[in-house]
């Protein structure tokens, strides 16, 4: 593919969770400012056709594929899978088109430790990290690159001293309780959960598979990049309770 025939600069991969989430958002939004064309799945992805056809096409019409690397990233099959399409696409134009933004240590797969890739980890660079990322990405193809440093600070990581310190805590037991109540469903009412739900084909085990597993598998997908979040898992599961 030529550059004259991407249809955006970057497309972002990250897991549609906070605090990961936040972070994407202010990176889309610092990109647009300076000019760049960034598909982002809450903007670009069609709600008409699957979420794997879309980070595909995504992904092959970007000139760039970034990253947002952290522990939560490799939990989600969907972001795994962008990365898998990127390095496959990569080996076939001779073309690395995958930049890893090191948002949160974590161990990362052995072909991902060969890239640079960007650190936002550094409390005291000597070039700030969004400057790092503009310069490696270049002009823009649709735009015109807009000087200057970045026009807001981005959100805390997960080591910050503030007050969102506590979240994870709250929202890891909130997650293990969804888990729980979940686990204890008869199959029947489980099985009505996935029907209103509508998970992708293939992103859950089938109906003889461990009730345990069937869980698992469908709040991974919920969290993951357009998952339809544990919100909404909690509604059908309270209204099918309820009802």
């Amino acid at each position: 593919m030529t550059s004259s025939t991407y249809q955006y600069d970057a497309f972002i991969s990250y897991r549609c969770q906070e605090p990961d989430k936040g972070f994407a958002r202010w990176l889309l939004k610092e990109l647009k400012a300076a000019g760049y064309r960034v598909a982002f799945d809450e903007v670009d992805f069609s709600p008409r056709a699957t979420f794997l056809n879309e980070m595909e096409r995504c992904c092959y019409e970007s000139r760039l594929v970034l990253a947002v690397i952290s522990p939560r990233y490799f939990e989600s099959g969907n972001t795994d899978m962008e990365a898998t399409i990127m390095t496959v696409q990569g080996m076939s134009d001779r073309n690395n088109r995958f930049i890893p933004l090191i948002y949160e240590d974590v161990q990362r797969p052995t072909w991902m430790y060969s890239l640079v890739g960007v650190n936002f980890t550094d409390e005291d660079p000597l070039v700030p990290p969004l400057d790092r990322l503009k310069a490696a990405m270049g002009e823009p193809l649709f735009g015109i690159a807009a000087s200057g440093e970045s026009t807001s600070s981005p959100p805390p990581r997960p080591n910050s001293t503030s007050a969102s310190e506590k979240r994870p805590t709250r929202d890891l037991q909130a997650r293990l309780m969804l888990m729980q109540r979940l686990s204890g469903l008869p199959n029947p009412q489980f099985e009505q959960i996935v029907f209103a739900l509508q998970p992708p084909a293939g992103s859950m085990p089938g109906s003889t598979a461990p009730l345990g597993d069937r869980v698992a598998a469908l709040l991974n997908w919920a969290e993951s990049t357009g998952g339809c979040g544990l919100e909404d898992v909690e509604a059908v599961l309270e209204a099918i309770l309820n009802g």
